[in-house]
């Protein structure tokens, strides 16, 4: 037989995704799994009888690369910039070499991570969760307490880096469908095995300073800097926990979402930029996952008026340069395909927002830069007049509050250029 009778046999081959082979759709959940939690209410999730689980290859990063209304040579020079000197290079204030240097050598670890299992179709951190750098221990330790367990971890977590720390119960509603293939550009099997009954969450602050600059090639070294951070720290926890005998798997933006697990860890709540609001960072942090089968106890979530808050604030949609962040109440409805189906809530329009980035060359954080629940931590006037802010804030008196963080100039945008200056006089 020749070659062309070959082709009446099915391959195996996974079909590359396009338009016309769009990206699995999993079916509602309640058919599969527990639709609702205990702790949804006081999390602030509300999940709808029609909730789906996410597939990755929607994620508005991953559409960049195979779904052709995304898709551009723009695009794809966007990506490369991260580690290619010279992309974006521009003569506007805030986008000069100098500050493409600092950005992209703020990516330097996290790049590290990714070449080292490129070969293997793996970018970890971002598409498949941080492969372990050796086997857990055949032999695992005893436990003898388990609350004494969880103090020493969260103790190793802030020797390895994290601002803050929380634990709390696995749970697949949060988990994708699928991983996403850089190299093929289709769908492939998720990672993570689904009996690792704890995922311990991390947080990274970013740095107060340079976020302030956005939008500017100098504040990307801020989001640069936090995942290289993230992934050698996620990693750390992972050795840690596996030299003991159990198992863990470091994540950051891959495999699962990052917000909810935060909520419902005690770190946050949501707010209406989409992100995780922290009571002491804001929103100005970035989230790493370990999940594990190590004996935890689980944190509970916190409430601190943020949700009531952003009820009556606009600053981030208001300030928003696509227009990207809604102004209207939380709700259901699907704005495209990179939206979460089935849960009423804040949902920033992905299209315009990452738009925006690649028309940039760079990230964009403006709506963090603005966000009242932005103070710089490190100056002690500030952390006062924070803890005061944030009860008034959680008051009736909430648009006295908001008031207050305009007239008194927080917010807005520092000029680059004026940053440097600051920084070299200190």
């Amino acid at each position: 037989m020749g070659n062309d009778g070959l082709s009446n046999y099915p391959s195996n081959e996974p079909v590359r995704l396009s338009l016309e082979n769009q990206p699995s759709r999993e079916g509602r959940y309640s058919d599969i799994g527990d639709l609702h939690r205990e702790n949804d209410g006081i999390c602030g999730i509300e999940i709808l009888d029609d909730f789906e689980r996410f597939n990755q290859a929607n994620d508005i990063y991953t559409r960049g690369q195979w779904d052709s209304r995304i898709r551009s040579e723009k695009v794809l020079n966007w990506f490369k910039g991260m580690f290619t000197p010279g992309i974006g290079v521009k003569k506007s204030e805030g986008y000069s070499a100098r500050d493409f240097a600092l950005k992209n050598a703020g990516w330097m670890a996290t790049n590290l991570i990714i070449q080292r299992s490129r070969h293997a179709d793996r970018t970890d951190g971002f598409l498949d969760y941080i492969e372990e750098f050796c086997p857990p221990n055949p032999e695992k330790m005893e436990i003898e307490s388990v609350e004494q367990m969880t103090a020493e971890l969260k103790h190793a977590c802030l020797m390895f880096g994290a601002s803050d720390v929380g634990i709390t119960a696995n749970d697949p509603r949060w988990h994708y469908t699928k991983n996403f293939s850089a190299k093929s550009l289709t769908e492939k099997e998720y990672g993570i095995p689904e009996d690792l009954s704890n995922v311990v969450v991390v947080l990274t602050e970013m740095d107060y300073d340079v976020i302030r600059t956005y939008p500017s090639a100098t504040a990307g070294v801020a989001v640069g800097s936090g995942y290289s951070h993230d992934c050698a720290m996620t990693l750390a926890i992972a050795t840690f926990i596996q030299n003991m005998g159990y198992r863990a798997v470091a994540t950051v933006n891959d495999t699962s979402q990052g917000i909810p697990y935060a909520i419902q860890a005690g770190l946050g709540e949501y707010g209406r930029s989409g992100m995780l609001i922290h009571p002491k960072f804001g929103p100005r942090t970035r989230i790493g996952r370990i999940h594990t089968d190590l004996p935890l106890n689980h944190d509970k979530p916190m409430r601190f008026g943020v949700r009531e808050f952003c009820e009556i604030c606009r600053r981030c949609s208001d300030g928003c340069p696509p227009k990207a962040i809604p102004a209207s109440p939380p709700q259901d409805e699907i704005i495209n395909q990179s939206n979460i189906i089935g849960i009423r809530k804040w949902t920033v329009d992905a299209e315009k927002c990452f738009q925006f980035w690649v028309n940039q060359g760079t990230e964009c954080g403006v709506c963090i830069r603005d966000c009242p629940y932005n103070k710089d931590s490190d100056s002690l006037l500030t952390r006062h007049y924070y803890k005061m802010w944030t009860n008034l804030a959680s008051s009736p008196f909430k648009k006295l509050a908001l008031w207050m963080d305009i007239k008194l100039g927080f917010g807005g945008r520092l000029r680059p250029n004026e940053y440097w200056k600051t920084k070299l006089r200190e």
